[in-house]
C-alpha cells in the first residue's frame, strides 16, 4: 500500500501545480519559462513524497482540567467494546474482499505495462521510418511521406508531403519543425510518455500533456511568425488544419487546436514584470514539502515522561484509593482503569503482583504521560491511549500488602563510572572580586549540595538563580544534615544543555570525548536501552506471562519462541529488552539444520546473536565438598555488617553495564564481578536493586574469604536479613 499512499501524494501535487498554471501562468507570453515550470514541477511532484524531514518543537505542559482525565465508567466500557469487538461475516465475503485487494498491485502494474508497450511500439514505428532515405535540409532530415502521420517532426526528423506544398509553406513549416528539434521538444513528450504509464489514472496528466506540447506550438509558431509575418504564417496553420495523426510523440504542424494558436500570434506580449508571478509558485512548494515530507514530533524538556507540578494537576503526587474498575492492554502491556468515587483514572500496570478487577488499592501517583500507544505484535494492532496515564509511585493492597515500594529520596546517585550525578536547582551563586565563581550551591528541596569552583576560574555568566541543572562529581563530604559539599566537580549543565562547566581534568577521568563512561573492565560503552526486535525474536505461545515494564523483563511460562528460523520450546523464559538478552530454562532448541539440542539453560545474545548452552548440577553431596552449596532450594545467612550499602560495592562486567536511575536499579551482563564486602559474587548477569535492597545473581556463583561457595542458576541475596537463597528460574 505504501506505492499508492506514494502515487497518491504525487497526483496530489499534480493537481495543485497543475491548477497553479491555469489560474496565473497559461496566459502568459513566457513560453519557454513555462515550459521550464511544467517540467520542473512535474519532477518536483515525484520527489517531493520521498523526503522525510523530523523537526522537534519543545512544548511545555499544559495543565489538564479533571474532565480530561476522568471518563465515565460507561464510556470506558463502550471504547474497549468497540476495540476488542471483532465483526463476524460471511467467510466467503470477506475472503473475495480480501482477494480483490491483494490483486490491486498486480492490475495496476498490468495497466502500467501495457501503456508502456504501446508507447514502446509507436516508439519503435518513427524509429524504424528514420530509417528510410532522408534529405538534410539546414540541420533537418526529410522524409517523403504522403499518408498516414506527415508534416510533422520527431527530433530532427521531418516526415512532409512536398506534393501537397508549396516551396514557400515548405520553407515555413522547415523552421517551425527547426525550433522543436533545436529546443528538444522530443524529450519533453517520451518523458511524459513515461509519466502517463505510471500516472495513468490521474486524468490531469492528459491535460498537463496538452499543456506542455501547447507551450511546444507557441515557443515555436512565435519564433517562425518572427520571420515571416503573423498574416502569412496564420493563413498556411488554416490551410494545413487537417485530422490528427495516433502517434502521440510527434510534433504535428497543425495538431494543437488552430484557433488558440492563431490567438496567441496576435496576442500582445506580456510584459516583464508579470514574470514575478512565477515567484508565487514558492509558497506552494514549501506548503507542500511541509503537509507531505516534515514531521513535526512534540518534545519535552527532559522527556517524554511528564511529570506536572502537584498544584495543576489533581492527582499527581498524591495517593488515591479505589478500586479497579476495569483492565485493558496486551498480555504484557495493560493499563488499569482506577475508579475513586465516579471518576476514572488510567494507570499504567507496573504491579509485579496480580491484579484483577475489583481488586482495591491504596496508589501514589508519581508521574503522568499525556499519551501511551501499545502494540499488540501477534494481532498486529496498536491500543493508543490519548488521554493521560499515570505512573504509579507506590501501591497498598486492601490487606496492606506493599505492592510497589516508593523509591528513597537521595542526594545523588551513581553512574557505572562511579560519578555522582543528581539534577536540581541553582539556589545560589558566589563570586569574587574577579567576577569568577567560587560556589554554586544546588538545593532540590530535600538535599543541599554546595559546589566549591573557584579553581576552575569560571564566571558561569549563563547560569541564573532557579535554573535546573545536572552537576556530575566525586568527593563529596556530609557536612550537615542533608547537606554535602565538593570541591571535585566533574561537569555542570543545564537541562538544555545550552551553559555547561567542564573540569577537563576530571573530564577525561570518567568520559570520553563522545560523552561515554569510562567503566572499568571494559571498554568505553554508551549506557543505552537495546530493544529486542521482533523481527529476531518472536513469542509464538506462552501457558502464563508476567511483565515489568519499568524494569524491560517478561517473564514466560511453557513458551514457544522463533528466533529466525530456530524455534525454541522452554519451561520458563526470560526477555531482557534493555540488556537485549533472552535465558530459557529446560529448552529444546530446533535449529534450520535438522539438529535438535536440549539444555537446562540457554541464553541468546540479542546484539551478537549468539548461543550459550548451560548445564548445572541437581544434586551435590555435601559430605564430600563440605565447603561447597551447589543447586536450587538452598538458604541460609551471610555475614553482612549493618550499613552494607550497594553505593559502596565494586564491581565490573565485559560486555555491558546499565544504570536505572528512577529504579535506582544495575544490570551487570557478561562475566560479572560484585564485591559485597567478603564475599565476590560472579555470573553471567548480576541485577542490584537497591529500592528493595536484594541482589540477585543469575548462573554464577557467591565465595567468601574462606572459599566457602555457593552456585546455583539463581542466587537471590537480601541485604536487609544477611540472607541468601538459591532456586531455579520463576522459583
Amino acid at each position: 500500500m505504501e506505492l499508492f499512499y506514494y502515487l497518491l501524494k504525487v497526483s496530489t501535487c499534480l493537481v495543485l501545480f497543475f491548477a497553479f498554471y491555469l489560474l496565473v501562468l497559461r496566459k502568459l507570453t513566457f513560453f519557454k519559462i513555462n515550459r521550464f515550470y511544467l517540467l520542473a514541477t512535474l519532477l518536483l511532484s515525484f520527489v517531493i513524497p520521498t523526503l522525510h524531514f523530523t523537526v522537534e518543537r519543545e512544548i511545555e505542559q499544559v495543565p489538564i482540567a479533571d474532565e480530561q482525565i476522568i471518563a465515565p465508567v460507561s464510556e470506558i466500557k463502550e471504547i474497549e467494546a468497540l476495540q476488542n469487538f471483532t465483526p463476524v461475516v460471511n467467510q466467503m465475503e470477506k475472503a473475495e474482499k480480501t482477494d480483490w485487494l491483494a490483486l490491486l498491485p498486480f492490475a495496476y502494474t498490468l495497466v502500467t505495462a501495457i501503456i508502456l508497450f504501446i508507447g514502446i511500439k509507436k516508439l519503435a514505428v518513427l524509429l524504424q521510418h528514420t530509417k528510410q532515405k532522408t534529405t538534410a535540409v539546414n540541420g533537418l532530415k526529410l522524409l517523403n511521406k504522403t499518408d498516414g502521420f506527415t508534416n510533422c517532426s520527431f527530433f530532427n526528423y521531418v516526415f512532409i508531403d512536398e506534393k501537397s506544398l508549396s516551396a514557400k509553406e515548405i520553407e515555413v513549416l522547415l523552421q517551425h519543425e527547426k525550433v522543436h528539434a533545436e529546443q528538444y521538444h522530443s524529450v519533453d513528450k517520451i518523458f511524459l510518455m513515461l509519466v502517463k504509464a505510471v500516472l495513468w489514472f490521474n486524468p490531469v496528466v492528459y491535460l498537463w500533456d496538452r499543456a506542455l506540447e501547447q507551450n511546444h506550438e507557441f515557443e515555436a509558431d512565435q519564433i517562425t511568425s518572427e520571420a515571416f509575418g503573423n498574416h502569412s504564417y496564420a493563413g498556411l496553420l488554416l490551410k494545413l488544419a487537417v485530422g490528427e495523426s495516433q502517434n502521440t510523440l510527434i510534433h504535428n504542424f497543425v495538431k494543437s487546436p488552430v484557433k488558440e494558436r492563431i490567438k496567441m500570434l496576435f496576442n500582445s506580449k506580456s510584459k516583464n514584470m508579470k514574470k514575478l508571478a512565477y515567484l508565487l509558485v514558492t509558497p506552494l512548494v514549501l506548503g507542500l514539502i511541509w503537509g507531505f515530507t516534515v514531521e513535526v514530533v512534540e518534545v519535552f524538556p527532559s522527556s517524554n515522561l511528564v511529570s506536572v507540578v502537584a498544584d495543576k494537576d489533581p492527582i499527581l503526587n498524591k495517593t488515591i484509593k479505589g478500586k479497579v474498575d476495569s483492565i485493558s492492554g496486551t498480555k504484557i502491556w495493560k493499563v488499569l482503569h482506577f475508579k475513586v468515587g465516579n471518576q476514572i483514572y488510567r494507570l499504567r500496570h507496573d504491579i509485579p503482583a496480580k491484579i484483577k478487577v475489583g481488586d482495591e488499592l491504596t496508589v501514589t501517583i508519581g508521574g503522568r504521560m499525556d499519551k501511551m500507544t501499545i502494540t499488540n505484535h501477534q494481532k498486529n494492532e496498536e491500543l493508543i491511549y490519548d488521554a493521560p496515564v499515570y505512573l504509579i509511585k507506590q501501591a497498598i493492597s486492601s490487606t496492606g500488602e506493599l505492592l510497589i515500594k516508593a523509591p528513597e529520596k537521595h542526594a545523588f546517585l551513581y553512574e557505572a563510572n562511579k560519578a555522582r550525578f543528581t539534577t536540581s536547582k541553582i539556589e545560589s551563586i558566589k563570586r569574587n572580586s574577579a567576577g569568577y565563581a567560587s560556589e554554586i550551591v544546588l538545593n532540590d528541596g530535600d538535599f543541599k549540595i554546595s559546589l566549591d569552583v573557584a579553581a576552575l576560574k569560571t564566571k558561569a555568566d549563563n547560569f541564573k538563580v532557579g535554573n535546573e541543572v545536572t552537576a556530575k562529581f566525586i568527593g563529596e563530604r556530609l557536612t550537615g544534615k542533608k547537606t554535602y559539599t565538593t570541591n571535585q566537580l566533574i561537569t555542570l549543565y543545564s537541562i538544555s544543555k545550552k551553559a555547561k562547566i567542564i573540569n577537563p581534568v576530571l573530564y577525561s577521568k570518567f568520559y570520553t570525548k563522545e560523552g561515554f563512561q569510562v567503566v572499568r573492565g571494559g571498554k568505553p560503552k554508551p549506557l543505552e536501552v537495546t530493544t529486542i526486535s521482533e523481527d529476531q525474536v518472536k513469542i509464538i505461545s506462552a501457558s502464563e506471562t508476567k511483565s515489568y515494564v519499568s524494569r524491560g523483563i517478561t517473564n514466560l511460562k511453557n513458551a514457544v519462541l522463533q528466533i529466525g528460523k530456530t524455534k525454541i520450546e522452554a519451561e520458563k523464559v526470560t526477555l531482557d529488552s534493555k540488556s537485549g538478552s533472552l535465558i530459557a530454562e529446560i529448552a529444546t532448541i530446533y535449529f534450520s539444520d535438522g539438529k535438535i539440542k536440549k539444555s537446562k539453560v540457554v541464553m541468546y545474545n540479542i546484539k551478537k546473536q549468539a548461543y550459550t548452552f548451560h548445564e548445572f548440577a541437581v544434586e551435590q553431596k555435601v559430605e564430600e565438598k563440605k565447603n561447597i552449596i551447589s543447586g536450587p532450594g538452598n538458604e541460609g545467612e551471610l555475614e553482612l555488617s549493618k550499613d552494607v550499602s550497594i553505593a559502596k560495592m565494586r564491581y565490573q562486567a565485559s560486555d555491558s553495564v546499565r544504570v536505572n536511575r528512577v529504579l535506582e536499579s544495575m544490570l551487570l551482563s557478561g562475566k560479572a564481578e560484585l564485591d559485597i564486602e567478603k564475599y565476590k559474587a560472579k555470573g553471567k548477569v548480576i541485577h542490584l536493586d537497591n529500592l528493595n535492597k536484594t541482589i540477585t545473581v543469575f548462573l554464577g556463583s557467591v565465595r567468601d574469604e574462606s572459599n566457602l561457595k555457593i552456585e546455583a542458576e539463581v542466587i537471590e541475596i537480601d541485604l536487609k536479613n544477611n540472607r541468601y537463597t538459591t532456586k531455579n528460574h520463576f522459583k
